[in-house]
């Protein structure tokens, strides 16, 4: 895909060239690049000015969220958004929440608690549970180590490591780019909606440690 997408009469995207594929992709760039725009495009919660999305060979750009995640398309987004009314379990529902508990077995201690009622940490384990287990074939993960201590960062990196055997992970993140860098395939680096650089992680690991390390 070729992405312009423009909100408020600002360019966010300025027809960048994306393409995901099976094994972990890293998506790097200061504030404000784009990154996380890009991973809404893919996610069908933002519809770009122009480009198209295509999966299979098929144009899903104008495919509602909710259709393509029946397709494997799955965000895990930023900022831990949970439904805080609604307790752990119920915002697990729509995963295998099984599967859910043995990613993240401390949610299980606490699946009758509200989201109003969570630490930090805690929504952002909720985010990562639900995405981590449902059946994706692409897995799109927005700044997932927000609000985690360092064990269970750890942990996330394995769990990473391991869906990305089966299924295609693009990982935008300003925590623990060192290690992330150790597993991806592919770098992608964004700088003002622009793509500045996309290849290899030999490559891509000394353009972001000149630009952020």
């Amino acid at each position: 895909m070729k992405i312009l997408l423009e909100k408020n009469y600002r360019i966010i995207l300025n027809f960048v060239d994306f393409k995901l594929e099976k094994g972990i992709t890293l998506i790097s760039g200061p504030n404000a690049s784009g990154k996380s725009s890009l991973l809404k495009v893919l996610a069908g919660i933002f519809i770009p000015d122009m480009g198209k999305v295509f999966l299979d060979g098929k144009d899903i750009t104008l495919l509602p969220p909710s259709e393509r995640v029946k397709l494997g398309i799955v965000l895990a987004p930023e900022r831990m958004k949970i439904a805080l009314n609604l307790t752990v379990e119920d915002n697990l529902r729509f995963s295998d929440v099984e599967k859910a508990y043995e990613f993240f077995p401390e949610l299980k201690k606490i699946s009758k608690r509200r989201g109003k009622d969570l630490s930090g940490g805690e929504r952002q384990m909720v985010v990562l549970a639900r995405a981590l287990a449902m059946d994706c074939r692409f897995l799109l993960l927005d700044e997932p180590f927000q609000g985690l201590h360092g064990d269970i960062r750890i942990r996330l990196i394995r769990i990473i490591k391991e869906i990305s055997n089966r299924a295609a992970v693009a990982v935008v993140t300003h925590d623990e780019i060192e290690e992330v860098l150790k597993i991806a395939e592919k770098i992608y680096v964004l700088v003002s909606g622009k793509t500045k650089f996309s290849g290899n992680r030999e490559e891509g690991e000394i353009v972001i440690k000149e630009m952020f390390l």
